[in-house]
């Protein structure tokens, strides 16, 4: 369960960086949705808020402006008292309070939502009452009411002067309007969250040339850079260029690669030929020259064992332009693996212990159970053949060098250690590289021609096999090849 979270966590670090263009996008288009949007919420919620103001003070002000009217129409049928009385009942609403003033402050009449619970044991009327309200319209908010109230004088024939309070109570259109408000805004975010995913969703797919151009990138070797051209025609045509550019730099390697190879190949080739006529007149002339004189001789010794060398050298890159252009062919078949280390080590010691007069050193561990792989004998044998040839050369005269198979986990293993110096870690990625020496001055005196190391990997890898290197300085190394049962 950790490491499906971890993974999981990696995946969407890696998808949604903060520095990518992706997450740069997609927080700019959510911030710019939730601006506008936001915005225009906010803005419709407060102009809600002055049409609800304004549709209240509309309604106090009408009742107002017709109170005085009606009070003198019904005067002409009964006395001021009952007219007055009778336009308050009439007029009075249960969210809707009147009532009258004298000049000296005395109440003449009001209506009987003053006296209602509701507005008793809030407090209003007391408020409303005991506050000295000024001329005009004005909004009074005591605790969850709110209230617009209108104070207009009130001139009557036959009455004394006084003035007219209205109040008209919209605590509920405000609460359903904050309600209101409150989903417009839900409303909002939820909109804003729904195009912020839209547009990541929509941001991850126009950039989807960009990614298959990361990853053609990152999976482009030597040998496949015609396989990795993009189709632009799907691109957005900011990218097409990009892309097309891309292919056309891919087609430009490809092309240098091939002439590179060739030029080996070819160049190999024709050298090897006069070479190898230079060598067998040297050996010649060796055999037969026994009136030389000892500079001569040697002179020539130095230039025999040179175009041995160089003749090694150019079948060495036949062998690798051949693997490179999948010309070399490969004669795989079931092979004992420990039958093939044992001639491996045995053709080995020989060649040591013919050149060095040395004692054996190689150890040789097998299996229980006999390791059957499907390879070129005679290519794998020349693989161990030269890892057992650089540990002999590469390590201390007396120490042992031990060859081991293993098996693990459907895979058969060959392991070659020394006890020599060891190669430096910095030096480690780049060994099996061509030409490539840890060590240019002992490479050259051993005569290495570094390439041995590159024609061990190739070989391995062209039959579905891996090769690893371990190793410490001053404690040896361990070269790993593992070839599928």
């Amino acid at each position: 369960m950790v490491q499906f979270w971890s993974q999981t966590i990696s995946k969407f670090r890696s998808k949604f960086a903060p520095n990518s263009l992706q997450t740069r996008l997609t927080i700019g288009v959510f911030l710019a949705s939730l601006l506008g949007i936001g915005s225009m919420a906010v803005w419709m919620g407060w102009r809600m808020q002055q049409i609800l103001l304004d549709s209240h003070r509309q309604r106090t002000t009408l009742v107002a402006d017709r109170f005085e009217e009606d009070v003198r129409y019904y005067s002409t049928m009964m006395p001021p008292e009952e007219a007055l009385e009778k336009v308050i009942e009439y007029r009075t609403t249960g969210d809707l309070a009147i009532w009258v003033k004298a000049s000296n402050g005395n109440l003449i009449a009001q209506s009987a939502t003053l006296g209602m619970g509701s507005w008793q044991n809030s407090g209003i009327t007391a408020v409303l009452m005991a506050e000295d309200i000024s001329q005009g319209l004005s909004t009074v908010s005591v605790e969850d009411w709110h209230l617009v109230v209108c104070s207009q004088a009130l001139e009557l024939e036959s009455w004394p002067n006084g003035t007219l309070y209205i109040a008209d109570d919209f605590t509920a259109d405000y609460q359903s309007m904050k309600q209101l408000i409150r989903t417009l805004l839900l409303t909002t975010v939820l909109i804003v969250t729904l195009l912020a995913v839209a547009f990541a969703l929509y941001i991850q797919r126009a950039l989807r040339p960009i990614r298959q151009l990361n990853r053609n990138a990152s999976e482009v070797t030597a040998d496949t850079l015609v396989q990795h051209q993009l189709d632009p025609s799907p691109a957005p045509q900011e990218l097409q260029e990009l892309v097309r550019t891309y292919n056309l730099m891919l087609r430009r390697l490809a092309t240098a690669w091939n002439q590179q190879k060739c030029f080996v190949k070819d160049m190999s080739h024709e050298l090897r030929t006069p070479l190898s006529l230079v060598q067998g007149y040297l050996d010649s002339t060796l055999r037969r020259g026994s009136n030389l004189t000892p500079p001569q001789r040697e002179g020539l010794v130095v230039a025999a064992e040179e175009t041995n060398r160089t003749v090694r050298l150019l079948e060495q890159l036949l062998e690798l332009a051949r693997i490179d252009s999948g010309q070399m062919p490969l004669d795989l078949a079931p092979v004992d693996l420990e039958q093939v280390a044992q001639e491996a080590v045995s053709m080995a010691e020989a060649d040591y212990l013919q050149s060095f007069s040395a004692v054996s050193r190689i150890t040789l561990e097998g299996t229980p159970k006999p390791l059957i792989v499907k390879a070129d004998e005679e290519k794998l044998r020349m693989v161990l053949i030269e890892l057992l040839d650089n540990a002999l050369r590469f390590s201390p005269p007396n120490s042992p060098i031990a060859v081991k198979l293993l098996q693990q986990a459907g895979w058969a293993m060959i392991r070659v250690k020394d006890q020599g110096s060891g190669i430096p870690v910095g030096c480690q990625q780049n060994i099996f590289n061509p030409f490539y020496r840890v060590d240019e001055n002992r490479s050259r005196s051993t005569g290495g021609t570094g390439l041995g190391l590159t024609l061990v990997r190739s070989i391995v890898e062209a039959m579905a096999g891996e090769i690893h290197l371990q190793s410490t300085p001053n404690q040896g190394s361990v070269f790993t090849i593992r070839l599928p049962l």
